[in-house]
């Protein structure tokens, strides 16, 4: 086993999980190599879910836990607007919570770009994480 994958429950009681910053206690699941989008999935479950990951194996490689997943109920505070809220999409500087207007805007975008550059729009980008799971390679 190489990768670990953490799921975490906020213990914020209150609705508003836009202030969360650090995950407190045990994790919920762990789930081990190519169960991540079972870890996806286990955190969109939760009303504030997020997956760690680390790497456990013997290459030498950091093995200091990174987010790689956040699932709030009813959506992140958009980091373009500030106003709306959405879910976790992968972006051109990270994975960044995004309303349905600057999602789709910055989706068209992205298409617009590449056809004028004559590449293909990748298929990941302004497209909600969860929604990419089951996406072929």
């Amino acid at each position: 086993m190489s990768w670990r994958y953490d799921v975490f429950e906020c213990t914020n009681e209150t609705d508003d999980h836009s202030t969360c910053e650090a995950m407190t206690g045990p994790p919920v699941d762990i789930l081990w190599d190519g169960r991540w989008k079972d870890a996806y999935r286990k955190a969109e479950e939760l009303p504030h879910g997020v997956v760690e990951s680390r790497y456990m194996g013997d290459q030498g490689w950091s093995k200091t836990p990174h987010v790689v997943f956040e699932h709030i109920e009813g959506g992140g505070l958009c980091y373009f607007c500030g106003k709306g809220r959405g879910p976790l999409c992968r972006a051109g500087d990270g994975d960044r919570f995004l309303c349905e207007p600057c999602r789709k805007a910055a989706r068209d975008q992205h298409s617009q770009w590449a056809r004028n550059n004559g590449t293909t729009p990748s298929r990941f980008t302004y497209v909600p994480i969860i929604e990419t799971l089951n996406y072929n390679p």
